[in-house]
């Protein structure tokens, strides 16, 4: 299961000016509709182009005119001495949002068996407002990582009120399709068993 942690913010400072950027389930989204998505930012963001750590700071900014006149006042500057340290926030930024999408989805750009990081984002949202009846104004300020641990939290809760035991990392046995369907007769979402539970519980 995952660390509890906070959603992860990153302060990004340059001049007179200071944003913060947070790893919300909003940004992940916004940066994902992009063209080619966060893959291709992140490889852009690496080669420090302009453009993709523009979109960045915009989309995962807490406060957007605060990011506006941040970028309007870098226009006027030279470009190495704020290039270097939005290069690193905007990495670091992206790797948070990566990090608990990892066996569980791959980015758009790359062909595999496992679902879009598009589709993982709208699976978690979906979960979290249906599942755990978060309100949809706090999934959206959510980290990617918030949620995912929230939901595993969850099956290991809707396992237990069913009777079964939560599989030890020395013993990580799945839940038979009996034991699932004793679940669903009890209550429990069946989209939930069929797409996501036993990737959550191998995580344990």
């Amino acid at each position: 299961m995952l660390a509890l942690q906070p959603a992860s913010e990153i302060l990004l400072c340059h001049g007179p000016h200071a944003v913060t950027l947070r790893a919300s389930l909003r940004a992940a989204v916004a940066l994902e509709n992009l063209p080619g998505g966060i893959a291709s930012l992140w490889d852009d963001i690496a080669r420090q182009k302009l453009t993709p750590i523009h979109a960045v700071i915009r989309a995962a900014a807490t406060d957007r005119q605060e990011a506006d006149r941040l970028l309007a006042y870098t226009a006027t500057k030279p470009l190495e001495r704020f290039a270097g340290s939005a290069q690193a926030a905007c990495l670091a930024l992206l790797s948070v949002i990566l990090a608990p999408a990892q066996g569980e989805a791959t980015p758009s750009s790359e062909p595999g068996p496992e679902i879009t990081l598009a589709q993982f984002f709208t699976e978690l949202f979906s979960r979290a407002t249906s599942w755990l009846s978060w309100p949809p104004s706090e999934v959206w300020n959510a980290s990617v990582a918030e949620i995912v641990t929230a939901l595993e939290a969850q099956v290991d809760r809707e396992l237990r009120r069913s009777g079964i035991n939560t599989p030890s990392k020395a013993n990580p046995a799945r839940p038979t399709k009996d034991q699932l369907a004793r679940i669903v007769e009890q209550g429990f979402d069946p989209t939930f068993d069929r797409h996501g539970l036993q990737s959550l519980k191998a995580k344990m």
